[in-house]
């Protein structure tokens, strides 16, 4: 079976970004209603793991890690929802 090769530990400001990116993500579904009321803790802790798995695929900063969680939005809400 195949694995990403993902990294598995970030440094203190690696995780500072992520969880800047994570509260912009958030705000994001907040302010266009994406969010189901029901099932928002989920769809919050799947935008999350999201946010953990495009960290760990490369070099990130702040601007290209939003960038990319942002341009998913789309994607992240029809898969949290069919799941």
């Amino acid at each position: 079976m195949g694995s990403l090769n993902t990294r598995h530990a970030f440094d203190p400001l690696d995780l500072t970004i992520i969880d800047r990116v994570y509260e912009v993500a958030c705000a994001h579904i907040e302010a266009r209603n994406l969010c189901d009321p029901q099932k928002c803790a989920e769809e919050e802790d799947y935008v999350r793991q999201w946010v953990f798995a495009l960290a760990g695929v490369g070099p990130f900063d702040f601007d290209s890690l939003c960038d990319k969680v942002l341009a998913n939005m789309v994607a992240l809400q029809v898969t949290s929802r069919a799941a």
